[in-house]
């Protein structure tokens, strides 16, 4: 095991530094304290430079949310700069015990932790472009050469209307940031950390479940952006709780963009159960499915589409047991079965800030709790690289690249 479950009872015997090293272990080892039941505390695996040296191949990340992958040090810095409360958080440490999810719980909880953090970048141009830019660099130092970063320009702008409670009055900012001008500082990021960090990045848009007058515009802006890098749309997010509901209006924005050639990829069997992919497949005409877990629940639909049409599942799997997508016991992890019958998967973070993982701690879990071998790692990282949305020419180069770096098979 690459994770950590213990006592709370246990680990309050330890002195505190015994305690972090009980919860890190080198190369990702298993370590658990039995003293009865064990807790819901969990940890991403270390990695260290013979992790990435055993798992040293180039990677590709499809299911990334940029509005969860900012820095805990950025997000306190610029809390401080604006003055900005981040629930009485003191320090980067005190802040990342708000928002870093250790407990398995639901979605609807880990979702909750971006009330705290996001309203201190959103409407903020160049708080966003510095994201962008730095996520590049953090993708780059874990092996990543191809990602795409989802997010939504409506929640991340302050034009629209007020989001996030107070915002104009905590931060003094004039409400000014269109979702265009998003897409502008998101690109202006991704531009220059793919410059310096040789690093390929591209833009995901997302409708939001609750927010439905905002789905056309999220499929204009699709269409009208993508000189800037934005290649697909999607729907995420919880409306009443941890739902996968799908308003009538993003049914037709999904139609509509399959009818303009726009990629589409959908977050279904996360909190919902296999009919909601079996929805995102037929009547939104999704390419790729984010996550997915659930559809293993109704064989029929699991032969259909995994195994048969080999449909493209972002799964992410510190991500999946963090949010309750799956069972508490990583045995008993879909990822196993998906494996065995070579289902079309990649491996992904989803959202660093809120699980503190990278590419490559999530590549761990795989290894060494789901029982994936290095050359099926491998694998996922040229599924990603075929079931990626760039243009033909750059998609077949990107495959070049991860086919040339093909392990040797255990």
């Amino acid at each position: 095991m690459s994770c950590i479950f213990v006592r709370t009872n246990a680990m309050a015997a330890l002195s505190e530094v015994q305690t972090r090293e009980l919860k890190r272990t080198v190369m990702g080892q298993a370590l658990q304290l039995v003293t009865g039941t064990p807790t819901k505390m969990v940890h991403p695996p270390v990695v260290d430079a013979k992790v990435r040296q055993e798992l040293n191949f180039p990677k590709v990340e499809l299911h990334l949310h940029l509005d969860g992958a900012v820095r805990h040090t950025t997000l306190f810095e610029l809390a401080q700069q604006k003055k900005m409360d981040l629930k009485g958080a003191k320090s980067v440490e005190e802040l990342k015990q708000l928002i870093v999810s250790h407990e398995p719980a639901n979605l609807s909880k880990v979702l909750a932790a971006f009330d705290i953090f996001l309203p201190v970048i959103a409407g903020d141009a160049v708080a966003i472009e510095r994201v962008a830019y730095e996520h590049c660099e953090d993708q780059a130092n874990d092996g990543v050469i191809y990602f795409e970063a989802r997010y939504s320009p409506h929640l991340l702008c302050n034009s629209v209307h007020k989001v996030w409670n107070d915002l104009a009055d905590q931060t003094g900012e004039p409400f000014q940031l269109t979702p265009q001008g998003v897409i502008e500082a998101v690109k202006r990021g991704l531009d220059r950390g793919e410059k310096d960090f040789n690093v390929k990045a591209r833009s995901i848009l997302c409708c939001i479940r609750g927010y439905e007058d905002w789905n056309n515009e999220v499929l204009e802006l699709a269409e009208k952006n993508k000189h800037l890098g934005v290649v697909s749309i999607d729907v995420a997010g919880c409306a009443h709780g941890a739902d996968e509901q799908y308003e009538p209006s993003v049914i037709r924005v999904f139609q509509g963009a399959a009818d303009r050639g726009i990629h589409r990829t959908v977050h279904a069997g996360e909190s919902g159960g296999p009919k909601e992919v079996v929805l995102a497949l037929t009547e939104m005409k999704a390419e790729r499915i984010g996550h997915g877990y659930r559809l293993t629940n109704d064989e029929a639909a699991y032969q259909k589409y995994a195994v048969e049409q080999r449909v493209h599942f972002e799964a992410c799997p510190y991500s999946s047991l963090m949010t309750g997508a799956v069972p508490l016991n990583w045995q008993e992890h879909p990822l196993i079965r998906w494996a065995k019958d070579n289902v079309n998967f990649s491996i992904n973070t989803d959202d660093p800030t809120c699980f503190d993982n990278t590419v490559t701690s999530d590549l761990r879990i795989a290894q060494h709790e789901i029982g994936l071998s290095i050359h099926q790692l491998w694998l996922c990282q040229l599924n990603a690289a075929e079931a990626s949305f760039l243009p033909d020419d750059e998609k077949a180069e990107l495959v070049e690249r991860i086919k040339k770096a093909e392990p040797a098979k255990n």
